[in-house]
């Protein structure tokens, strides 16, 4: 072997060394393993915010590389005789038309969608009127999470199904 080509390895092993232990002094100090997240239970009232974090939390172990884009939709209550009646009224359609109008365009395969709120009777009316503006089949690859009681399973299935997502039920008390 030439002088030349010796040269040459010795100096490519040299930077290869430097490359790792320049690696090795980059990698950071280990962190403490952090305390796990509380599990939440069921919210018993019509909180937006704890129901929305009891939803994540629900839906945390339905998201995987497949499907990547979550469009989480909170059905929120609307009590006839409540102050905000009104207002819940107004959120309660607002998120209806949104949601029709993300079922009736279409939605891209890889992507999720999770319905979850405090009246499990709701999220079955806006899933109904919602999935009767899909075409059969016009859901493959898309994944659909509902997070509601089992007492309204038959008919969200019988909206959803023809559509033929990956479809994940989940039960709350």
């Amino acid at each position: 072997m030439s002088h030349a080509i010796r040269l040459v390895l010795a100096a490519g092993l040299a930077l290869g060394l430097a490359a790792c232990q320049k690696a090795e002094e980059a990698k950071p100090a280990e962190q403490p393993a952090a305390a796990p997240a509380p599990v939440l239970t069921t919210p018993t009232d019509g909180n937006p915010e704890a129901w929305k974090a009891f939803l994540a939390q629900e839906l945390r172990p339905h998201v995987d590389r497949r499907y990547r884009r979550p469009f989480v939709y909170f059905i929120p209550d609307v009590v006839a005789d409540a102050p905000d009646a009104a207002e819940q009224q107004r959120q309660y359609d607002s998120q209806l038309e949104n949601i029709q109008n993300t079922i009736g365009r279409g939605v891209q395969a890889g992507s999720m969608l999770a319905f979850g709120g405090p009246n499990s009777t709701k999220v079955g009316d806006v899933i109904v009127e919602s999935f009767a503006l899909a075409g059969p089949k016009s859901l493959k690859g898309v994944r659909v999470v509902v997070i509601a009681k089992p007492e309204e399973r038959a008919r969200i299935e019988a909206a959803v199904l023809p559509t033929e997502p990956d479809f994940i039920w989940v039960d709350i008390k």
